[in-house]
């Protein structure tokens, strides 16, 4: 496994002394000790992009009793100079992320166990701080939760599908109802900036190299040709796509990030049983398509992608169905409207499906971490090269070009 330098050398500050201050303060005993420290990388390499995760093995003494091997998730920013750093400086995801573990994610919990639901969004977070920058949570997996690589079957999709539905509405509702809850969602605007686009050329950058291969498919040869024309305007139209619809249009506080890897899972073999939700750093209040086009393309398989009427039918159910049981006296958009709102977030998919898919299909323990964050001109059309001859990546495209072209989004 090739990490980035960050996620192996943890910042100084993760020290003795910084775990004694956040354990004294979670078990609230200023005489706690600490007898054994372990750190190392928290995730497997390519999981994330926008932070960096250690995982921290601590055994210590508190009141008397020894606890032996407590596993904490710490979440932090990288220090090695390059894209990474300068890209994530620019961000303000650890704000945004702190601000949905001390408020968003509290209220959310309060109203739902107020009507009688205790389900866990997402994990526990024992500390946090804005100097150093840093984030500590209970690692879930001692609960039995566990990361999923490959694609979900409809029938476990749709269990997710279902709880993003709740967590939607969960928003929607708050938003409705400010005076009880003093959030003003309006403000979570989508974090990245037009002057970033350069620092992200590894992610946006493949339509030249792509267009080529596709015109070699037969019957592709005018994909070929429109794929090679959205370079120009593609990620102008890109950015509207995370623009809130005017009043009164539907808008919930979308994840914005909503893919597989964000996520952890309990399974009975293969049914999923439980979902917790991931790394909130670039959520924002805008269209729930966004988040519903994650789904097609980086949660669900090839089978849910061709049932994507069903899986809306059953996002708009669950999401009706938990607004009525809050009490929202706010009606959310028809089947119809929310399937309009999929076309109109059609930008989307292409981006998806040409830019980022085919990440989810390289095995990033074989890429050297630092030609991805740092990526010379060689290096992208390397990569790209790679990406766009994985055969996963060549059957999704031959799969969804053809609709996305009649649906007119290529245009």
């Amino acid at each position: 496994m090739q990490y980035n330098k960050d996620e192996v050398t943890p910042p100084s500050f993760l020290n003795h002394d910084f775990f004694v201050m956040v354990l004294s303060k979670a078990e609230n005993d200023k005489d706690l000790t600490i007898t054994e420290l372990e750190m190392k990388p928290g995730t497997k390499p390519g999981d994330h992009f926008a932070s960096i995760m250690f995982k921290a093995i601590v055994s210590y003494k508190t009141r008397g009793t020894e606890v032996l091997g407590r596993s904490l998730v710490v979440k932090t920013v990288p220090i090695e100079e390059g894209l990474k750093k300068d890209f994530l400086t620019e961000m303000p995801i650890f704000t945004r992320e702190t601000d949905m573990y001390t408020k968003v994610l509290p209220e959310m919990k309060r109203i739902m166990e107020s009507i009688g639901d205790d389900e866990e969004l997402a994990p526990r977070l024992i500390y946090h701080s804005s100097d150093p920058v840093v984030l500590i949570f209970e690692d879930i997996s001692k609960f039995g939760y566990e990361m999923q690589y490959d694609f979900y079957n409809f029938e476990n999709t749709m269990k997710i599908v279902k709880k993003l539905a709740k967590y939607h509405a969960l928003s929607f509702f708050m938003n409705d109802n400010k005076y009880g809850n003093k959030i003003d969602f309006t403000e979570y605007k989508h974090v990245m900036k037009d002057e970033m686009i350069e620092q992200m050329k590894v992610f946006f950058d493949g339509f030249r190299y792509l267009k080529d291969d596709i015109k070699t498919w037969p019957g592709y040869e005018e994909i070929g040709e429109k794929i090679g024309a959205l370079e120009k305007t593609f990620t102008k139209n890109l950015f509207k796509v995370y623009e809130p619809n005017p009043e009164p249009g539907f808008n919930v506080l979308c994840h914005g990030d909503f893919h597989i890897r964000n996520m952890m899972f309990i399974k009975n073999k293969d049914d999923l049983e439980k979902t917790m939700f991931l790394d909130f750093q670039i959520c924002f209040w805008g269209s729930p398509a966004v988040d519903l086009i994650y789904i097609l393309y980086s949660i669900g398989d090839t089978d849910t992608r061709k049932r994507r009427g069903e899986m809306l039918r059953i996002y708009h159910e669950a999401l009706t169905e938990y607004l009525n049981r809050l009490g929202c006296l706010k009606k959310p958009p028809s089947l119809l409207q929310l399937n309009i709102e999929m076309l109109q977030r059609g930008p989307m998919e292409v981006f998806w499906s040409t830019c980022i898919f085919p990440f989810f299909c390289m095995d990033f323990s074989k890429v050297d971490m630092e030609t991805v964050f740092t990526p010379s001109e060689d290096n992208m059309l390397e990569m790209r090269k790679a990406m766009y001859k994985n055969q996963r990546t060549v059957n999704l495209l031959k799969e969804v070009l053809p609709d996305l072209l009649y649906k007119g989004i290529l245009d």
